[in-house]
């Protein structure tokens, strides 16, 4: 038979029992299993502000503080996306050899938080003297990789969070970003190598956007990066690169843009790129802390504003003619095409090409036809990262231009262009050379046209492309006494010409002009490049125009340096402008 004490004691050791019960934490987080190499995910929910324990291991050779570490682990809130807490803040509780267990509590609101652990070196440790060399040994040592090296010791560790809530699994988790991403305006998440995503809109009346985007760039350039711009001004209205960005966590290069932005009416394009690695799921050195986000995403500040933008079919022409395009450019073209502008108006230009150092070496240019002069050069200093290496240079934008007949050049060396990379690719490899367009409306009213050399009625001669050994002859006439320009460029050192021009009257035989030295000057790169462009008058009569060049240094052939301008290698003559 029960007493009463031993009631009152049996009722008392169930409510002590119960309280236990109650107050004892929940496991929220408990990450285990890891393999070098990866990142695991894991969250969970809380319904109230409180205090939550975390613990966990990592691998720590040497006597090294938890900023230094062959893993890492973070916390970010799932609906804002902001970092909550990071594992380099959490002090050492107990070592094991190379793996050392730390602990950590720290205080959250009510709401929903994505925890992280990867087993990918932190990021100012694993490009480190030390981490190479530590690698280097061994798998030099044990002929064995990096991947494998600590195995046994990976598979032993482990991360545990506690408190009151409940857990949410990696699949719940992703459910819950890919809602996130539905509701955006755009979103081009999780992006792998090589890939291009665009998307071309329209907007009625200013509105505010929210832009989020993680890639990859370092002080020498971008690599997974994006940008938006305006198609009738060419003005990047937002750009992540890395001056725009922030550390993003993990390896140094992963770099973070948040801003919001008002956009005034008009038609943009959204684009973003990557390189060939270093992406998602395919991370060479430590993800960022938000790696299902790698790419863009853009929000509208107000929902309201969505009636007020409109997606559109197209891509960077929308709205835009080429009357003057080179594209997939190898290495060692010369390639020239003329455009014609009936008007003074605007033309658009997408160059990409090749420099370093403040020069280029794969460039674009555009001359007046009228009087020889570069109206536009692609100049290292006016151009932005083309994406991959750094030396991959791109020019987008407007100048204005007088009506006449424009020549556009495009030049290469020997190498990196396209089919023929010796570093990384541009983001846009298939438009390495230059485009020239207008609006669509200019080319249906033949404002702009391609240039017809034989409708250009200033033209009297043009022998250009001089190669070795070459001699060619051409004729004109002139009706009266005028006066004409000679435009000729040629090889030449020491008071003699070895490639030049000269003009003799047909029924005469007498030379009535020719290209000494004396005449000439430097015409850029090695000194014996020369030039003239001179207006002379000459009698109305009957000319012949003879260009001769020796067995060395010529177009495409050349054995020092090129000239600037090395396709009019050889002599044109028309009639001169305002003479």
């Amino acid at each position: 038979m029960i007493n009463k004490a031993h009631t009152t004691l049996l009722g008392l050791f169930i409510i002590s029992s119960l309280f236990i019960s109650f107050a004892q934490a929940d496991t929220l987080v408990d990450l285990k299993d890891f393999y070098p190499d990866e990142v695991k995910l894991s969250g969970f929910s809380i319904s109230n502000g409180q205090e939550i324990d975390i613990e966990f291991t990592a691998i720590m050779p040497g006597k090294y503080t938890g900023k230094v570490s062959f893993s890492s682990a973070w916390m970010l809130n799932a609906d804002t996306r902001e970092v909550v807490w990071v594992s380099q803040e959490s002090k050492i509780d107990d070592r094991d050899g190379i793996r050392a267990t730390l602990k950590d509590a720290i205080d959250l609101e009510a709401g929903t938080f994505e925890v992280y652990y990867s087993t990918y070196p932190y990021y100012y440790f694993s490009d480190s003297w030390f981490y190479r060399s530590y690698h280097g040994f061994f798998s030099y040592l044990f002929n064995d990789d990096k991947d494998y090296l600590f195995e046994d010791e990976y598979a032993e560790m482990y991360l545990r969070i506690e408190g009151s809530g409940v857990a949410i699994s990696e699949d719940d988790l992703m459910s819950r970003q890919e809602k996130l991403r539905s509701n955006a305006f755009v979103s081009f998440p999780r992006l792998g190598d090589e890939e291009i995503y665009d998307q071309v809109f329209t907007v009625k009346k200013p509105v505010e956007l929210n832009v989020y985007a993680i890639g990859e760039a370092r002080k020498d350039g971008e690599y997974d990066f994006g940008w938006i711009v305006n198609l009738k001004t060419r003005e990047r209205v937002w750009q992540l690169n890395y001056k725009n960005s922030d550390h993003a966590g993990g390896a140094r290069k992963n770099r973070v843009s948040q801003e919001k932005l008002t956009i005034e009416p008009g038609t943009y394009r959204i684009m973003f790129v990557t390189d060939d690695s270093h992406s998602y799921r395919r991370w060479n050195m430590a993800p960022p802390y938000d790696p299902e986000f790698w790419g863009v995403t853009v929000w509208l500040e107000n929902e309201s504003d969505a009636q007020y933008l409109t997606k559109l079919d197209g891509g960077d022409d929308f709205g835009i003619t080429p009357i003057v395009e080179f594209k997939k450019v190898r290495d060692r073209e010369y390639l020239s095409q003329g455009f014609t502008l009936k008007e003074r108006m605007d033309v658009q230009i997408y160059a990409l090409g090749e420099g370093s150092d403040g020069d280029m070496y794969d460039y674009g240019w555009i001359v007046d036809l009228a009087n020889h002069k570069t109206v536009w050069k692609m100049n290292y200093y006016d151009t932005e990262s083309g994406g991959g290496d750094e030396k991959n240079r791109l020019f987008d934008g407007i100048i204005t231009l007088d009506p006449g007949n424009y020549m556009v050049h495009y030049v290469t060396d020997g190498s990196h262009a396209y089919h023929s990379w010796n570093a990384g690719e541009p983001f846009d490899k298939k438009r390495w050379g230059i485009t020239i367009s207008v609006p669509d409306n200019k080319v249906k009213q033949a404002v702009a046209i391609e240039y017809d050399e034989s409708e250009d009625e200033s033209l009297l001669v043009r022998m250009t492309r001089m190669g070795d050994s070459d001699r060619r002859r051409a004729q004109f006439k002139l009706e009266k006494d005028q006066y004409v320009n000679i435009y000729a460029i040629g090889e030449g050192d020491h008071d003699r010409m070895y490639d030049y021009a000269w003009i003799e009257n047909v029924n005469t035989g007498k030379v009535v002009w020719e290209m000494t030295y004396r005449k000439t000057r430097k015409a850029g790169g090695a000194h014996k490049n020369r030039m003239v462009d001179d207006n002379i008058l000459l009698p109305a009569g009957e000319y012949y125009v003879i260009y001769e060049s020796d067995g060395s240094h010529s177009f495409d052939d050349w054995n020092a340096r090129p000239p600037h301008d090395p396709v009019n290698w050889g002599v044109t003559i028309t009639l001169a402008k305002g003479e």
